[in-house]
């Protein structure tokens, strides 16, 4: 469970950061997994589709702006959604520790709903200032992020910043990212006071805790290595999307909602 004084820092921040939560070995063989699902079914047998799913429901999306040298299937990707469906991204995200990292914050009735394997290869672009919560169009608010660092974050391979405090505003406006190449469903806050803003710098098996409206962005990757990271958002059991119709559509490809929780079982 986060102590008090790490709740503090949640409330007041909108994030913690853990070190050395998990074993290193546990963040490479989600790579390896996650790599060798993308290998299996490479993206350039679906050209022209900035998105597809593979046999075991995983959602690959093809980088937009393909770095310099790309050469293995897996230099071409951006991310892949749904790897908590299975695998060791799976056994880590029902874990008792991340559960009980989330049920500091939210209870203990909670559900993870969305996992995203960030490569983030040499060259890729960065994701410009925006908050979680505007893709969650959820009844109950807000939602946990749980981010592994599988390799090392630093501000040369595009680790991420936060705004702290920041999570005490509400969902701002978001525009499309206008970048030629951008990522697929990529947008951005306009005019952000960066005032205040940090570099989250994190080693392989550390874990940023936090919240979904928390203000946060990435920078360009200028390094000559990967920069991998697995990403989890957690809710509250029972959480209606309330988005439109069209849009749940688009949404229900990269939500699957798993238990993790309830309190009945923690009680027992």
């Amino acid at each position: 469970m986060l102590s008090g004084e790490q709740l503090q820092q949640w409330h007041r921040d909108g994030f913690v950061l853990l070190r050395g939560f998990a074993d290193v070995a546990v963040g490479r063989a989600m790579a390896a997994e996650t790599i060798a699902a993308i290998r299996a079914d490479p993206p350039a047998a679906h050209p022209g589709q900035p998105a597809y799913v593979t046999a075991n429901a995983m959602l690959v999306q093809p980088e937009g702006k393909v770095p310099d040298g790309a050469d293995a299937p897996e230099d071409f990707v951006a991310k892949v959604f749904n790897t908590h469906l299975d695998g060791t991204a799976r056994d880590f995200a029902l874990s008792a520790a991340c559960a009980d990292v989330v049920a500091s914050i939210l209870g203990d009735d909670i559900d993870v709903f969305q996992s995203m394997f960030i490569l983030k290869n040499p060259g890729a672009w960065g994701q410009p200032w925006h908050q979680d919560s505007y893709y969650f169009h959820f009844d109950r608010q807000p939602q946990v992020g749980l981010w592994l660092a599988i390799s090392e974050a630093t501000l040369e391979n595009g680790c991420l910043s936060v705004l702290p405090g920041s999570h005490t505003l509400p969902v701002q406006q978001h525009l499309p990212d206008q970048r030629p190449g951008a990522n697929q469903g990529y947008t951005e806050i306009p005019d952000v006071d960066e005032v205040g803003a940090m570099p989250v710098l994190m080693q392989p098996g550390d874990l940023l805790v936090f919240h979904s409206y928390l203000l946060h962005r990435s920078v360009d990757n200028l390094g000559t290595g990967r920069r991998a990271a697995m990403v989890y958002h957690y809710g509250r059991a029972g959480t209606v999307n309330q988005a439109p119709a069209e849009m749940r559509a688009l949404q229900d490809r990269v939500t699957r909602w798993v238990p993790v929780r309830r309190a009945q079982s923690v009680a027992a």
